[in-house]
């Protein structure tokens, strides 16, 4: 029972980055605008005079809420791609829920650069999981995932508030059609649906490590 407990909540979370990066390559073979990422995402935050885009040359695009700058891909801020639309949407929506002086965002700005870089914990929660057997090891890992199932909780509310404020603007983007918008906010909403399943993965390791405690 407790072996197909750590398969299952492990591969819930391997099975969620493997679904986004799968959703992520499909999403590059269809264009939905004739404008690019760039000026999509400028349309979005026009509104947050305290937000700024710039181009990084890194290769992920990620809202960097120490500095409270939209860092976009060199893909993404030139591309017309559902992939390359969406993912700074994502961004830009984390920044419209710090615009609005959000708490948690506050708080994590004074540890961590962006909310991306929280996605490593899932990853060290399965390595964590495959090494957990016994009482001992129980104990240990019991308090690093209710540490990441607490940080999972606070992204996927921010992720969740930035999305519903993002989707209504969505619409009124003229540069895009309406069929076009909807597979945008399809996408959103599926990375959504990953970040929530990578949640249940995280807590169904809880649910082991107490079986563990208890003898089960």
């Amino acid at each position: 029972m407790l072996s197909v407990f750590m398969y299952i909540s492990s591969g819930i979370i391997i099975l969620s980055f493997t679904s986004y990066f799968l959703l992520v390559l499909i999403g590059r073979r269809k264009k939905v605008t004739n404008s690019d990422g760039f000026n999509i995402t400028k349309d979005i935050i026009h509104e947050y005079n305290s937000i700024n885009i710039i181009l990084s040359k890194g290769y992920f695009t990620v809202y960097n809420i120490k500095r409270r700058v939209i860092r976009m891909a060199n893909r993404c801020y030139y591309s017309n791609t559902i992939s390359d639309i969406a993912i700074p949407l994502i961004e830009a929506g984390i920044s419209s829920v710090d615009d609005k002086k959000n708490k948690v965002i506050n708080f994590l700005r004074n540890i961590f650069p962006n909310i991306k870089c929280l996605y490593i914990f899932p990853l060290v929660c399965v390595i964590i999981n495959s090494q957990t057997y016994n009482i001992s090891d129980a104990k240990v890992s019991i308090m690093f995932f209710i540490l990441f199932v607490i940080i999972s909780y606070m992204v996927i509310d921010i992720k969740s508030n930035g999305i519903w404020n993002i989707s209504n603007k969505i619409n009124k983007i003229k540069d895009i059609s309406t069929e076009n918008r909807k597979k945008i906010i399809s996408f959103i909403n599926k990375v959504n649906v990953l970040d929530k399943l990578i949640f249940i993965g995280e807590l169904m390791m809880i649910i082991r490590s107490v079986m563990i405690l208890l003898d089960m």
